[in-house]
């Protein structure tokens, strides 16, 4: 028994000289391309400390240093600065600095920095992604992803910033894009130019539209909220399952009557309105947009805050904008029904005399050639 351990001893001693022998080590590596270099044809097998080649390169792995024309194949990791005029395809880790004139590959980890004129591929990036395209961590990233175009990542621990679209499974940080972003749980803040989508979320910002499933703070939009629980949704328009959503009948001093849809939270709603005001010789036709703010007192009583734009036009000779601030008691008949009414304070504008006898007790007026201002309760 002790003769068969020794023998499988010395045994394995041999087996290990012998891996020892064969890892193949290179202080520089120099060539035109694989397999014209100072390795040649057994460069895949080599771990290079440096590494230039004019036109691209083959090794097994690089320790420092490694620039190329065209491009860079490492069949193994690589760490220091990895630099192509084209593009660097890395089958393991990457630690250190990835700089690739169209395209960066990386198969496995990616710490550092990733820089391409088109795209960054890696499998977990742990540093910061730079493309004129698109980033893609498909593990996700710990750190920064900036696209001229899109970035992708699984989970995000950081910051994505894309001219046009990001898309993230789970994200702490912020998403900001020219156009959309995307993802399911978003624990941190979503801005984009048109609209953001997610099932959790803290805070949505677009110009246009934001939908969610649940909202922790503001939802803040353009036109159109969509959530499921949102109570401090900021637009025009906002659909809350949990919200409120009130079809009601308006009429003010001027006898303008709207029809108006107030939608929103438990806080904050919006004001979407349009009807007429047929007491002139040429019906006025009005369109209102408004924010709102609930102040509750008791479970059915509270203090209905507004701003609003109305519009009042016969699409023809003149048009008069009136903006207005409400204070506004309302008091609430079930779920269904709530009563209100209140004082204004408006400041009016119109180009023309067609509406300017409309409210003849005013603070301050001024009629010039052309337009007139007023300011009245």
């Amino acid at each position: 028994m002790t003769r068969k351990y020794i023998t499988s001893i010395i045994a394995l001693l041999f087996t290990t000289t012998a891996i020892a022998q064969t890892k193949k080590v290179s202080n520089a590596h120099v060539g035109l391309i694989y397999p014209i270099s100072s390795n040649g044809t057994a460069a895949p097998e080599y771990t290079n400390k440096f590494s230039l080649h004019a036109i691209g390169g083959v090794s097994k792995s690089e320790e420092a240093f490694c620039v190329s024309g065209f491009g860079n194949v490492i069949n193994n990791q690589a760490n220091g600065l990895i630099a192509a005029g084209f593009a660097n395809l890395i089958m393991g880790d990457a630690d250190g600095a990835q700089l690739g004139g169209f395209l960066n590959i990386i198969k496995s980890n990616a710490t550092g920095l990733q820089a391409a004129g088109f795209a960054n591929i890696s499998g977990y990036g742990n540093g910061i992604q730079l493309a004129g395209f698109g980033n893609i961590s498909i593990d996700g990233i710990n750190g920064l992803q900036a696209g001229g175009f899109m970035n992708i990542a699984e989970d995000v621990l950081g910051f994505q910033g894309a001219g046009f679209m990001n898309i993230a499974e789970d994200a702490k940080g912020a998403q900001v894009a020219g156009f959309m972003n995307a993802g399911r749980d978003i624990n941190g803040v979503q801005i984009a130019g048109f609209m953001n989508v997610a099932e959790d979320v803290n805070t949505q910002l677009s110009g246009f539209m934001n939908i969610a499933k649940n909202v922790k703070g503001v939802q803040l939009s353009g036109f159109i909220n969509i959530a499921d629980s949102s109570d401090f949704p900021i637009g025009f328009l906002n659909i809350s399952r949990k919200g409120e959503k009130y079809l009601g009948v308006t009429i003010d001093n001027n006898l303008t009557s709207l029809v108006t849809f107030r939608s929103g939270g438990k806080y904050l709603y919006g004001i979407i309105g349009a009807g007429a005001n047929l007491s002139y010789t040429d019906p006025a036709y009005a369109l209102e947009l408004g924010l709102g703010a609930h102040i509750p007192i008791a479970k059915i009583f509270r203090f209905n805050t507004e701003v609003a734009v109305t519009s009042l036009s016969d699409y023809w000779n003149t048009v008069q904008l009136t903006s207005s601030f409400r204070l506004m008691p309302a008091l609430k008949l079930g779920q269904k029904i709530e009563l209100f009414a209140g004082p204004t304070f408006n400041y009016e504008y119109s180009e023309q005399y067609f509406y300017n006898d409309n409210n003849k007790s005013y603070i301050w007026h001024s009629d010039n050639y052309g337009y007139h201002q007023r300011i009245y309760i």
